[in-house]
């Protein structure tokens, strides 16, 4: 069955032009549509023309939430018996159901049931069901437009709890046998850069360990999807090509894309984010790990919280960082993360310096809080320990810069 070659876009309910994909080696056609307003535009790179914008595949924002890994394989699958085969398809069949504030539709494909009751995030902790995530995937996987190789899906909240916590939902995560506990592994990375001051969704573990659980971070307290662009967006470039470029890069891009009242704080971010990756050897911090927001694409943009660190090399121990910094993919010595701090991202020596000692207190304090974990959590203590050896090792090298 052939799948789609054209489709409408909307931006906020409303529909401001249309796609037109037939397939390699024929560029991928989006035409704004006559009266589309400027704040309705689908990325900072693409505002509104009487042009048409041609891509050698799909435009990078509408390609930006195509489903990927254990995730992307099911639903490719289930939508192909449907409806046909192709990205175009795959973005269609999800509709309303994808990260930030643009929908890629077709009118006449059926959309899925909407679910109302969602899921409450007290039972998400608590469950003792080894099938759980096999379930919600089953339950939510075509409502789930969220890219990554991580098995995860995209689950709407239930507020039937006494909770005081409101989301318009959860990302939820789990993990296999090639990288066991990674749950808690993120939980541990991502809970050393919240303490390291960096802005994060609200996170949790389950109680069985299974299943990391963040709050999405698209959509405002009033009920609007914020405009969300990673870093592949930003730089022209589609979802394969995440591990292409430097960190060098990637700070100058930021630097044009950030607001001007958000530009130092965002850099400063920035840094630190990239600080955290090296200390944790993640080796996964490519350019999809990177983002901007925004209410209107031409009006106030920020930095994205952080999100998706965990620590590669217990798995993978020859692993190397995912971009290049003062030319080399490998893991640096400190000198090099200051230079990068004062030279791309504008921190004084003083500055970066203070980071980086900051940083080192906050190791050593997670190692302890892991040991801990592992003490009553033996499951764990393989990759437990390895990530207090990585960690302390970083302080170290960070509190002797």
């Amino acid at each position: 069955m052939n799948g789609l070659e054209r489709a409408v876009v909307e931006v906020d309910n409303r529909v401001v032009g249309d796609v037109v994909d037939p397939g390699r080696p024929e560029p991928a056609v989006f035409i704004y549509r006559q009266g589309t307003e400027t704040s309705a535009a689908v990325s900072v790179t693409m505002p509104v023309s009487e042009q048409a914008y041609s891509w050698e595949g799909l435009h990078p924002i509408f390609a930006q939430n195509l489903p990927e890994g254990y995730l992307g394989d099911m639903i490719r699958k289930h939508v192909a018996k449907l409806y046909g085969t192709g990205d175009l398809t795959v973005l269609a069949a999800l509709g309303r159901h994808q990260v930030g504030r643009v929908v890629v539709s077709d009118p006449e494909l059926a959309e899925s049931a909407e679910l109302n009751t969602g899921e409450s995030l007290a039972q998400l902790l608590s469950a003792d069901d080894d099938s759980l995530f096999e379930e919600l995937v089953e339950k939510y996987a075509l409502r789930s437009g969220i890219s990554g190789v991580q098995p995860k899906v995209l689950v709407p909240s239930r507020f039937d709890e006494k909770s005081a916590l409101r989301t318009e939902g959860y990302i939820v995560k789990s993990w296999g046998e090639d990288y066991p506990q990674l749950a808690a592994n993120e939980y541990f990375c991502m809970s050393l850069a919240r303490d390291f001051g960096l802005p994060v969704p609200d996170f949790y573990l389950s109680e069985d360990a299974r299943l990391f659980v963040m709050s999405r971070f698209d959509r405002q307290a009033g009920g609007q999807w914020m405009g969300f662009e990673d870093a592949c967006v930003l730089h022209g470039l589609l979802p394969e090509d995440k591990y292409s470029g430097s960190y060098e890069r990637l700070a100058k891009t930021f630097s044009v894309y950030l607001s001007a009242n958000h530009r130092r704080q965002g850099m400063r971010w920035l840094f630190k984010s990239v600080l955290v990756s090296w200390a944790v050897q993640n080796g996964d911090a490519h350019l999809k790990n990177f983002g901007l927001l925004y209410q209107h694409p031409f009006g106030e943009r920020w930095l994205a919280p952080t999100y998706d660190i965990v620590s590669t090399t217990p798995y993978l121990r020859n692993d190397v960082p995912a971009l290049t910094l003062a030319g080399r993919k490998t893991w640096w010595p400190v000198a090099y993360l200051e230079r990068f701090g004062q030279q791309s991202c504008g921190l004084t020596a003083k500055e970066a310096k203070a980071e980086m000692h900051q940083l080192a207190e906050c190791l050593e304090s997670v190692s302890a809080n892991i040991e801990v974990y592992c003490s009553s959590n033996s499951e764990f203590s393989d990759i437990g320990s390895l990530m207090v050896s990585v960690f302390r090792e970083s302080s170290r090298k960070l509190a002797e810069a």
